[in-house]
Parts: structure tokens; sequence; C-alpha cells
């Protein structure tokens, strides 16, 4: 889908800074931070602030553009693209490179756990956190 497109769908104004920042995610398989976006923007000769980006973030965010969330033991907060409907991923805690799993781990046990406790599941996510392969190699095959 066209960048426009996606961030009129949204009901957001068209912008540079919006056009811009979300072209970057819509290139990467990673999550990213605000000062990563914010390098990836200088890289490519963009002079946007920091605190633009953060703006840009949080709006494209409220409008479910990008979706917000953690990395274990981190305090900044990533950025993804949204997805609608449900999926399930593997994310390096190294590189932040996100895996999508086409099959869904987690709905029987959902199902069993529910039963048990006598509790309707309308809904759950799943991430799986991790050292890919490629990282895994640039370290000489040690997780940690």
């Amino acid at each position: 889908m066209e960048i426009t497109a996606i961030l009129k769908e949204a009901g957001l104004k068209v912008t540079r800074q919006r056009e811009s920042i979300l072209d970057i995610f819509l290139h990467t398989d990673a999550r990213l931070t605000a000062e990563d976006v914010f390098l990836r923007l200088r890289e490519r000769g963009e002079d946007f602030g920091l605190s633009t980006v953060y703006r840009t973030l949080s709006a494209l965010a409220e409008h479910h553009v990008l979706e917000r969330g953690e990395l274990p033991d981190s305090a900044s907060q990533c950025y993804c693209l949204a997805h609608p409907g449900h999926r399930h991923q593997l994310t390096c805690v190294r590189c932040k490179r996100i895996i999508f799993l086409e099959e869904c781990p987690a709905e029987e046990f959902l199902e069993s756990i529910g039963r048990k406790h006598g509790f309707q599941v309308t809904g759950h996510s799943f991430e799986v956190f991790g050292v890919c392969p490629d990282c895994q190699k640039k370290s000489g095959g040690a997780p940690c």
C-alpha cells in the first residue's frame, strides 16, 4: 500500500515527516526506537529534530499505523508497523528483527486454561524474545 493511502486511511494529515518516518518502517523488518528512526533519517539527509520524531511516532501509534512495545531489559519504547488481526512473532533482543509466525502456538493452551479457570478468552498476543541466527553467528553461537 502507498504511504499516502496508509496515512489517509488512518485519518492522518499527510506531512513530509510522517511520510519519511513511515517509509523507514515499510523498509525494515525490525523494531525501532525513536533514536533509531532519528539516525536513519539523518543517514538519508533528512533534518528532523528528535522531538519531531517522538511526536510523529506517537501520532502514528495512536492512529494504529505503528505498534508501540518494549524489549526485555530495555527502557526505550520500540515501534513496528501495525498489522491487523491475529499474529505472533519472534523478536531478536540484539538487532530487534521481527520474524512473524504463520501458526498460532497458543490456541490449544488458551482453550485449556480458559476451561480450567472458567475464563472466556477473548484474545491474546504472543511474542517470543531471543537471539536470531544472524546475531548468534556474530557472537560465535552464544545466546548471551
